[in-house]
């Protein structure tokens, strides 16, 4: 089962990089009916949690069943697009069928999984450690 994981603090880039580990597709997020920069948090787009999510990836669900999904659980849009960073436009095409595709570069994915893992790791703890303390 593929678990996507969320974080506040998480940038687009970072969820950028998950999509394409988990689907082999990229994704654009938008903040207030615009694009977001790489940059901008996802709580800058919304998402309203505190926490580390994890949501497990229904692959039996459409393109459109998914994108509405994440929107309505975390109050952030986001639209699924191909390798070209162009939005699909047969929404109707399962997860699964993205999947498919994702046997294909297996290699490059267990490298980038690795960084991928690593980054999430390093925001997380970095998250924990409160703020620092400045000695005088």
């Amino acid at each position: 089962m593929k678990v996507l994981k969320l974080h506040p603090l998480m940038t687009v880039s970072l969820l950028q990089m998950q999509f394409q580990r988990l689907l082999a597709c990229n994704i654009a997020v938008y903040m207030r009916n615009s694009p977001a920069n790489a940059f901008d948090t996802l709580q800058e787009a919304g998402f309203l949690e505190q926490m580390l999510i994890e949501f497990p990836i229904d692959e039996t669900l459409s393109l459109r069943e998914f994108e509405e999904e994440l929107e309505d659980k975390f109050n952030f849009t986001l639209e699924l697009c191909n390798k070209d960073n162009k939005p699909f436009t047969n929404k109707s095409m399962h997860l699964f069928q993205l999947i498919s595709t994702l046997n294909d570069s297996m290699k490059f994915n267990s490298e980038y999984s690795a960084q991928l893992d690593i980054t999430l790791e390093r925001l997380l703890n970095n998250n924990h450690q409160g703020p620092q303390q400045i000695a005088c």
